[in-house]
């Protein structure tokens, strides 16, 4: 696995965690990964590769500010797809988001039935948070890493 997958898989998998637990996705945590995928495609490809990286992380902005207004989903989610935009450009952003949603609305409903299904036995049901959209953002990006999306295409 090449340095900058393996990067940008720690840094989501770190964001979705933290999401998790504290209900928010730090900025220096999202700072560092701008900043890293920036380097990393100006490294690669340099004023080009600056030029994707800067295109990939504007895209995800563009696509997340109108959610975000509404407030269907915080700042963090919208920052941290800006984050893995800067690693993966423009055409993984979209990816991203698309299959990122789709996990996320798959997890809603598992939380749903699995709340419905303990009250019918009469037990108490889990305490149904909302689950952040880091989650389905997370194992979306390792999907598209791994190349799993040109399966799912193909």
């Amino acid at each position: 696995m090449p340095t900058q997958t393996t990067i940008l898989l720690a840094l989501v998998a770190l964001a979705a965690l933290w999401d998790i637990t504290q209900r928010r996705v730090p900025n220096a945590l999202i700072a560092a990964g701008l900043l890293g995928g920036f380097a990393l495609a100006t490294q690669a490809g340099g004023l080009s590769g600056l030029g994707f990286s800067f295109l990939g992380a504007a895209f995800a902005l563009l696509l997340l500010i109108g959610p975000f207004a509404m407030r269907w989903m915080g700042g963090g989610d919208v920052k941290m797809l800006m984050m893995i935009g800067a690693f993966v450009g423009h055409i993984g952003v979209l990816y991203i988001l698309v299959v990122g949603t789709a996990i996320h609305g798959l997890l809603g409903l598992a939380m749903l039935f699995s709340s419905r299904i303990a009250r019918s036995k009469g037990w108490k049901p889990p305490d149904t948070q909302r689950i952040p959209h880091a989650v389905g953002f997370a194992l979306a990006t390792g999907m598209y890493t791994q190349g799993v999306w040109l399966q799912i295409i193909d």
